[in-house]
């Protein structure tokens, strides 16, 4: 009998017990002044977490929305951008810009594959383009790229950085200041262990400077109109209120342990897991991985889409599948939330029995109990 469900997926999370509890709690109305106290307390705990002492705008929305709101804020039809494209979070820049008819081009890299340095640099060097988007990790694939070296090549050349740093923001350090970011996102149902629901951009001045000479093309995502209700502390739309009150919560025990302490944890986690991993029939994927994700590379006669589906069915432990060419090939696990030792070794366990059963020139075979 398992004893429970246990969630290695890269978002949602798995949450913390007490942050639970204040999710079943009944909702405060948001049009009071204690409200308001909050929200300006997690807009100081948002600044914390980005690395940054400018603006945080908060949406009740999906990371996906804080992107769009990226696109539709900062950029129009008159500039021409250049997208770090590694997979299907890199991919999502592109429909983006698609959609609202930014021009763009590509940097395509090969699954797992980090940007040239010395290429970038070339190509942003001729002043061509107004503005980068990347990923600072590609949550696709596992890979984190050099976000601070990335920074000093935008700033040199004076180009708008537009950063998703969804995925990495409290597992891996992100300086947003002192890396030269100039919009960063981030949401909810990551390393900050929430449901999902709600997502944040910040920006700083420069970017600040780009929005007076922009005009949004949205009327729910305009970022002005978010600026001018947060200085009194309140959103400009009902807010996800339920997940604002977990929020505040969650963000105060950051500042409390300080975000070092959140960034060694995943690094235990994450170290502890590949430790136990090679050990097995497996290789970590990319050469440069997060702290958040462990993305692992079946060895031949090893179906990786068959292998998730069977640690949920028998071991009630949810990995990550991949898409695409790595489908066959490639599953990933998280380190975020609430995660113990005992839960990753529970997932070694599982993985192992998996491979006890495992003929090299079948699929994985349904246990006996099943």
């Amino acid at each position: 009998m398992v004893e429970k469900n246990r969630l290695f997926t890269p978002g949602p999370t798995s949450m913390f017990a007490h942050t639970l509890e204040i999710g079943s709690s009944q909702l405060p109305y948001n049009r009071t002044d204690q409200f308001s106290q909050i929200t300006l307390e997690i807009i100081d705990g948002l600044k914390y977490v980005f690395g940054t002492q400018e603006d945080v705008v908060i949406f009740s929305s999906s990371g996906t929305g804080a992107m769009e709101a990226a696109v539709i804020n900062f950029l129009n039809k008159n500039d021409r951008v250049l997208i770090i494209n590694g997979g299907t979070f890199g991919e999502r820049w592109v429909e983006l810009c698609t959609v609202h008819g930014i021009p763009y081009d590509e940097m395509k890299l090969e699954p797992g594959q980090s940007p040239l340095l010395e290429n970038l640099d070339y190509k942003l060097s001729n002043k061509k383009y107004s503005a980068l988007l990347i990923n600072a990790h590609e949550t696709s694939t596992g890979v984190l790229y050099d976000t601070k070296a990335i920074g000093r090549i935008t700033h040199k050349y004076n180009i708008l950085f537009i950063v998703d740093a969804i995925s990495t923001i409290c597992a891996d350090t992100f300086l947003m200041d002192k890396w030269h970011v100039d919009v960063a996102v981030l949401s909810s149902q990551k390393a900050l262990a929430l449901p999902p629901g709600i997502s944040f951009l910040a920006l700083n001045q420069n970017a600040k400077e780009k929005l007076k000479e922009k005009t949004s093309r949205s009327y729910y995502f305009d970022i002005s109109e978010y600026l001018d209700n947060q200085d009194r502390g309140q959103m400009p739309f009902t807010p996800a209120i339920g997940i604002f009150m977990m929020l505040h919560e969650r963000l105060q025990n950051i500042q409390e342990l300080g975000i070092e302490s959140a960034i060694t944890q995943h690094i235990k986690i994450s170290n502890h897991f590949r430790e136990g991993i090679k050990k097995l029939s497996f290789s970590i994927f990319p050469n440069t991985p997060s702290n958040a994700l462990t993305s692992i590379k079946c060895h031949k006669g090893i179906n990786a889409f068959e292998l998730v589906k069977k640690l949920s069915e028998d071991f009630n432990c949810i990995v990550a599948p991949c898409a695409g060419d790595l489908k066959q090939d490639v599953f990933r696990v998280s380190h975020s939330g609430d995660q113990s030792f005992k839960d990753v070794n529970f997932l070694l366990y599982a993985i192992k029995n998996c491979l006890k059963q495992y003929s090299p020139n079948t699929n994985i075979k349904k246990s006996k109990e099943g």
